[in-house]
């Protein structure tokens, strides 16, 4: 009896190996399709139509604006709201330092709890992408499936299309104001390009 419960605990280890690895085996096609952005190489192409079906496309702002790409899981829920109300807030000293705020999630763009809904509700002065395919996303890193809401991320790039940094960890209710300071103390190495 006493050897039987001493092989239990190898026995749980073994079995959650064996599920471990036979779920990556399921879904092969899940693996690897994440792109891992870095700090200083140039920004994954963007080209889009926003909420409100104006075209966006990252390469229309190099030379003359930097992009604070900030990426949200829902419209209307707590933290995201704060997140975008936050960087709303924030807007007008962003665009005196020349930056440009795009926001992106994984919801569509109409009905009641669409971005355009979202975007009136709380007066959001950038753009809100709507990436249900998961385009921008994926390539951000901001998915790791095609299933998946976006993860709560900003990635700041400057006008020579390079990024400048990536923030995995926003507090949604400061998020405009750490932006604000964070660009300040950095405002010499965005502008540059």
């Amino acid at each position: 009896m006493k050897t039987n419960l001493l092989l239990l605990p190898v026995l749980a280890f073994a079995l959650c190996a064996r599920g471990t690895s036979a779920n990556a085996d399921a879904e092969p096609s899940m693996r690897g399709t994440t792109t891992e952005i870095e700090v200083g190489q140039i920004a994954p192409s963007i080209d889009i139509v926003d909420a409100t079906g104006e075209p966006r496309r990252l390469a229309d702002l190099r030379g003359k604006s930097s992009l604070l790409l900030t990426f949200f899981p829902k419209c209307f829920t707590g933290n995201c709201t704060n997140q975008v109300v936050s960087l709303r807030d924030s807007y007008a000293e962003l665009r005196k330092l020349d930056v440009e705020v795009w926001a992106v999630s994984t919801d569509s763009a109409e009905g009641d709890d669409g971005q355009r809904a979202f975007a009136e509700r709380y007066q959001l002065p950038f753009a809100l992408l709507p990436d249900t395919q998961r385009d921008i996303c994926m390539a951000y890193g901001a998915v790791q499936s095609k299933a998946q809401r976006a993860a709560r991320m900003s990635v700041l790039i400057d006008k020579a299309g390079k990024i400048v940094w990536i923030d995995k960890q926003i507090n949604p209710l400061t998020h405009g104001a750490d932006v604000l300071k964070r660009l300040k103390d950095k405002s010499a190495e965005i502008n540059e390009g």
